[in-house]
């Protein structure tokens, strides 16, 4: 079960999906999750606030960042300002056969923070996000895959080297009836204030074994 609540383009034979908010829409998304990585770019507008399990992040123009796979996140902001905003959500089944550690991997592309920490690798990640919204413009071509391809792979590589760090190991056991029972919860009250927490104390486990 996924829930989505943003406007994403699946492009034919190529491993992501393509979102890009919409100017007649305002910015706020109700919480969801998806099962690949979502990288998201904030090229104007103001301050968005973003909740990720509960954590409130605030991200500003020119910030990007990454939301980890099966993690519940949602967006709001003031709805009279021009936003403009875009970003992919990669395939997963793509990403770890291609790179079979992918799938032990924790994205920590945080917005202004990485950028000084890893300004070349974050200016990178951004180069080659851009790139790939301006070819998306023109119509798809077996060569402009192609090309699109290379910047994907490109961006895979520097997220993969400069921004992931290994899942920490669980002695949680998966719980595939509490997994089955929260989601069912999200999509019957996603129009809900609801955050990690709030899910963690209704089914009576703590935080960290929910996120597991």
């Amino acid at each position: 079960m996924k829930i989505l609540h943003e406007t994403v383009q699946t492009i034919p034979r190529l491993p992501f999906k393509y979102y890009e908010h919409d100017p007649l829409t305002d910015i706020n998304v109700a919480p969801h999750w998806h099962q690949g990585i979502e990288l998201n770019y904030l090229v104007s507008g103001t301050t968005l606030k973003f909740v990720t399990d509960g954590q409130t992040n605030e991200y500003r123009p020119g910030d990007l960042w990454t939301t980890n796979r099966r993690v519940v996140h949602s967006a709001s902001g003031p709805t009279e300002v021009d936003w403009v905003e875009f970003g992919i959500i990669i395939d997963d089944d793509f990403l770890q056969t291609q790179i079979p550690a992918s799938a032990n991997w924790q994205l920590t592309l945080n917005g202004a923070a990485s950028s000084k920490t890893h300004p070349q690798a974050y200016a990178d990640v951004r180069q080659q996000l851009v790139t790939i919204h301006d070819l998306l413009t023109t119509p798809t071509t077996d060569l402009l895959r192609l090309q699109i391809l290379s910047h994907f792979y490109q961006l895979l590589v520097t997220l993969g080297q400069t921004f992931t760090v290994p899942l920490t190991a669980t002695t949680v056991s998966p719980n595939l009836t509490l997994t089955d029972t929260v989601m069912t919860a999200i999509n019957q009250h996603y129009a809900e204030p609801i955050d990690g927490n709030t899910l963690a104390e209704q089914f009576h486990v703590s935080l960290t074994t929910l996120n597991q």
